[in-house]
């Protein structure tokens, strides 16, 4: 799964939201610990990275899930299981698509679950920033980007479904709920592949229900969905 987020630098008196922004996480981190979801710095060792300049995490490597099946470029089945991550990365397969293989739950690969690294900065010095115009058609006229990104710095993370996919879509929502309209974020997933990020929030935070993916990018909805689990937590247990 790809992340995309247009990020900017936070002035002086924007400081207290990013302050924010990292104190919601923090309070998500016992959390993925009990979902078994092994977080570290951004290349998969050691300790995350989360203070009040930047955060930095990736999935954790030889995460001792004791698997030697590797997955092949995964993507979500359309009907997955929330939370919980596979222990066993081949009951995770529910099928295949022409790429590779479809998960139905998130899981690692061969005991690896690292992939690419969240990197997310309270001031950017190094990001791309978007230009008015995308690409040149085949004419050589120009194609143009949303005027809304113009200007900003794009970044992104793709997570392949890993369990850390939890924690990046997480942090996202958080993100979107203090800065608004300040950052873009769209998503090659549909809304089933972020409800128990929304549905996470929700429980610890006490807001995430309001968001929707709409034609891949996260937003508020026009009403509050219901966000349930289709039984209990334990039916989910690994």
């Amino acid at each position: 799964m790809k992340r995309k987020y247009n990020t900017f630098e936070l002035e002086t008196n924007l400081a207290e939201v990013f302050r924010k922004i990292v104190d919601d996480f923090k309070k998500l981190l016992p959390a993925f610990k009990m979902l078994d979801i092994p977080l570290a710095n951004g290349v998969g060792e050691g300790e995350l990275v989360i203070n009040y300049n930047a955060v930095i995490f990736n999935g954790k490597r030889r995460c001792k899930h004791g698997s030697s099946k590797k997955l092949t470029i995964p993507w979500p089945d359309d009907d997955i299981i929330p939370l919980f991550p596979a222990s066993d990365p081949e009951k995770a397969v529910s099928g295949t698509w022409f790429a590779g293989d479809l998960l139905r739950q998130r899981a690692c690969s061969g005991d690896d679950c690292s992939y690419e690294t969240f990197y997310f900065p309270r001031i950017e010095e190094d990001g791309l920033v978007i230009g008015p115009i995308t690409y040149y058609d085949m004419n050589g006229k120009p194609v143009y980007h949303d005027k809304r990104v113009v200007g900003k710095i794009f970044n992104f993370c793709k997570t392949a479904f890993r369990p850390y996919d939890l924690a990046v879509i997480s942090f996202l929502i958080i993100a979107k709920h203090y800065l608004g309209d300040e950052i873009i974020i769209h998503t090659d997933g549909e809304y089933q592949h972020w409800m128990d990020g929304f549905y996470l929030c929700q429980d610890q935070l006490g807001y995430g229900a309001e968001y929707t993916i709409e034609n891949g990018e996260l937003v508020i909805g026009d009403k509050p969905k219901v966000i349930f689990l289709r039984g209990d937590r334990s039916d989910y247990a690994r």
